[in-house]
């Protein structure tokens, strides 16, 4: 096997990390997302680092990316302090993360990103966590409690059609029965504020009436009802416009 010259900035080591890394780094991100579009990346680094698995930094942007089953349209982020396994991306495979690191920056969600969110596992958790707290807040939802009892697998997907409207500072969320399921129709208008960093909390949260938006009803029940979006997220902004949703902040990417 051709040994790799690791001087700085080595015309073998360029041609290596021009060659090999970018397009297994394209081939990494693709991997970890159902869909992306519009990917640019930028490594930061000297070549001795980067021919030993070491990149100091990573800037990327994307669009109309899906992961997790979270839609989002714009993606801005830089990581750093990254280390890879290079020795075998030079033997044709694929890259590997060898340790965790951190990245900062921004995503924004379109009104029609967020509703094609409320299906993913970790909203779809959060919908039923948050029925759960709202049963027993609040007398107008009747018989709810029957259906969380029967929601063995954290899902109210069979039950509701969920649906979400961005205001200015606010979200209007409606759960709207489906088809042949008695079940109350829910509509709740709320904003959000980030706690301690991870969670997303729901802020003067009010019932409005299914047949009267107008009417509004504080609930009390559920003033900072939080959404954990786990130990490795570290939120600095939530920001609620008409029709956009931007949060920004960093987290710990795990291998």
């Amino acid at each position: 096997m051709t040994e790799i010259d690791p001087t700085p900035d080595s015309a073998t080591g360029s041609r290596w990390i021009s060659r090999l890394l970018p397009a297994a780094v394209r081939l990494w991100l693709h991997s970890q997302a159902e869909h992306i579009e519009n990917l640019v990346f930028d490594i930061q680094g000297r070549d001795r680092e980067i021919l030993r698995g070491y990149l100091p930094g990573v800037t990327l942007s994307a669009e109309k990316a899906i992961y997790q089953g979270m839609h989002l349209s714009q993606i801005a982020v830089q990581a750093r302090e990254i280390r890879v396994n290079l020795g075998q991306i030079l033997r044709g495979k694929p890259l590997k993360l060898l340790a965790a690191f951190p990245v900062t920056g921004r995503v924004c969600l379109t009104e029609a990103d967020l509703n094609a969110s409320l299906t993913s596992e970790l909203l779809g958790e959060g919908l039923y966590d948050f029925l759960t707290q709202l049963a027993a807040a609040q007398t107008e939802t009747g018989d709810l409690q029957t259906v969380l009892a029967a929601c063995s697998d954290k899902t109210v997907q069979p039950y509701y059609e969920p649906q979400a409207t961005l205001g200015e500072g606010v979200i209007v969320l409606k759960l709207v029965p489906r088809p042949g399921q008695a079940v109350p129709a829910i509509s709740i208008e709320t904003g959000l504020a980030i706690t301690d960093g991870r969670y997303l909390s729901l802020q003067e949260p009010r019932w409005l009436s299914p047949s009267e938006s107008s009417d509004r009803q504080e609930l009390p029940g559920l003033q900072g009802f939080s959404l954990d979006l786990g130990p490795e997220v570290a939120l600095s902004e939530c920001t609620i416009s008409p029709g956009q949703l931007v949060l920004a902040g960093g987290l710990q990417v795990l291998p």
